[in-house]
């Protein structure tokens, strides 16, 4: 039997996948080639691998950042299996591994690390991650992405070396892909050049896609999701399509079980507010009004300025104490909005106002824009939401010479209201925790109710609330509140202007 090779792939961010070697291909940028290495300091034909009599040999294709073996610049070499080869000063580790296994074996091998998702405990993002990089390697595709069923549509979750925009990134439309979800009949094509309709497409010779594979995520019949996976290169050594698919159910056990895991702990942490909540808070509440009664009643018998000190330190860890209790009574308690009728852009500018000295110190500006306009809100509890998102936006702008804007528009039934800030941002491992009970990011005195009865106070007004946020660019804040249903939320003024201002 003639042997067997495999090439793996390590990007400098740890993401690794493994591409089967049966004949000569090129590695580079540009989508032309048979494996396409996205980092932009790989150059568009990088490094040429060719099998001569039983050996394989790698050669760089005079590129501007090199190619690099045994730490010496490579021009061209016989390669040895197991010995790492450098692209770009690291941009990617590569190397060459020999196969000593049957297809049998490797299948089996695959599906038992596969299990191993089950036993482990991470949280759901992880898991996905994992999932997808687990099935490019499996497969020996280049890109992918995986989608879950929320909220009654597919979202996209994870992805890797795909574009933001899914739709021109992939040969499927996504159509297609919600046609998989629904039936529940995979996409298998090994090679599209066996298939006469796709290959009539223009899109195919554009992305000169070879492998499409697309399966649904099932657990007992359900679908959870979908999974996409494709490649510039044809898969010359098919997969067994059965190991293949119990792989991928196997994936789909896994993150059910994680998902349902994480909903049982967060159904856990909110009995549990409900019932310190209802036990011991309000006489919690009792002991604090005691407790700085007497410490405002010493704060004024005493000129001893050390002994002030310390009333206004007890003073400080009373006023948080009972922030923290409030909050714990408004996330347990389930109310009807009151709501009134507010002129929007004058219920704003009146949150803000205070806010404006605050801002100037941090160096930031203060903005609003949007059209006058009359809405329905209940104005005590839209207060509390406001000025939560906007402390956090002040904050994670502070000393960054920034802007928070505070804009609002009519949409499609409803109302729209964004909070814009250029500041640090959300890491996309907190985002997702961002309205969990008690979890607290960027704040040292945070009571970590906060954002969560900014949601409950939103979902009781029947709207929704959305974050948009990355790194070092800002975070997007997007409160959508829907038309009430006897008089309507949002009414728009017939002098409306869109007119914006500055708050100094």
């Amino acid at each position: 039997m003639a042997q067997r090779y495999q090439l793996q792939i390590l990007d400098r961010h740890g993401f690794e996948r493994t591409v089967p070697l049966t004949r000569s291909v090129t590695l580079g940028r540009q989508s032309l080639c048979d494996v396409v290495l996205s980092d932009s300091m790989i150059s568009r034909n990088h490094l040429r691998l060719e099998l001569r009599d039983d050996s394989w040999w790698a050669e760089d294709l005079q590129t501007t950042h090199g190619s690099f073996y045994k730490d010496q610049q490579l021009g061209a070499v016989a390669w040895e299996p197991g010995t790492p080869l450098r692209l770009a000063d690291g941009a990617y580790t590569l190397t060459l591994q020999r196969l000593d296994q049957t297809s049998s074996e490797l299948h089996l091998r695959a599906i038992l690390e596969t299990a191993q998702l089950l036993a482990e405990e991470v949280d759901l993002e992880d898991l996905l991650e994992q999932s997808l990089d687990k099935l490019l390697s499996i497969s020996g595709t280049d890109r992918g992405f995986l989608m879950l069923l929320e909220d009654g549509e597919l979202a996209p979750r994870v992805q890797r070396n795909l574009g933001q925009e899914l739709e021109g990134s992939i040969q499927l439309s996504m159509s297609s892909v919600h046609k998989v979800f629904e039936t529940g009949d995979p996409v298998w094509i090994l090679n599209v050049a066996d298939e006469h309709q796709l290959m009539r497409h223009q899109s195919i010779h554009l992305l000169q896609l070879k492998t499409i594979l697309c399966l649904p995520l099932l657990l007992q019949g359900r679908p959870l999701g979908v999974v996409y996976l494709d490649s510039r290169r044809p898969i010359t050594e098919p997969l067994d399509r059965g190991s293949f698919e119990a792989i991928v159910a196997l994936c789909a056990i896994a993150i059910e079980r994680t998902r349902l895991s994480e909903e049982n702990l967060r159904s856990h942490v909110l009995a549990t507010v409900g019932q310190v909540a209802s036990s011991i808070v309000h006489d919690f509440k009792n002991g604090l009004f005691v407790l700085r009664g007497h410490a405002d009643l010493l704060e004024l018998s005493t000129e001893d300025h050390k002994i002030r000190h310390h009333c206004r330190k007890i003073l400080e860890c009373v006023d948080r104490l009972t922030n923290l209790s409030q909050d714990v009574l408004d996330f347990a308690k389930v109310r009807e909005p009151k709501r009134e009728t507010v002129d929007l852009r004058v219920f704003l500018e009146a949150i803000l106002e205070p806010m404006v000295p605050r801002a100037a110190e941090l160096g930031v500006q203060l903005r609003t824009e949007g059209p006058t306009c009359m809405v329905r809100v209940d104005p005590g509890q839209f207060t509390r939401v406001m000025e939560n998102i906007l402390t956090n936006a002040l904050d994670a702008t502070e000393d960054m010479d920034g802007e928070v804007l505070v804009s609002w528009a009519q949409v499609m039934g409803g109302i729209r209201v964004c909070v814009k800030d250029r500041g640090r941002g959300i890491p996309r491992k907190v985002i997702k925790r961002i309205f969990e009970p008690f979890f607290s990011y960027g704040k040292k005195m945070g009571t970590g109710l906060g954002m969560a009865t900014v949601k409950k106070i939103i979902e009781e007004h029947g709207g929704t609330l959305e974050f948009i946020s990355q790194e070092g660019r800002g975070t997007e804040v997007i409160i959508t509140l829907p038309d009430h249903p006897l008089t309507g939320t949002f009414q728009v003024s017939e002098e409306s202007t869109g007119d914006h201002q500055v708050l100094r």
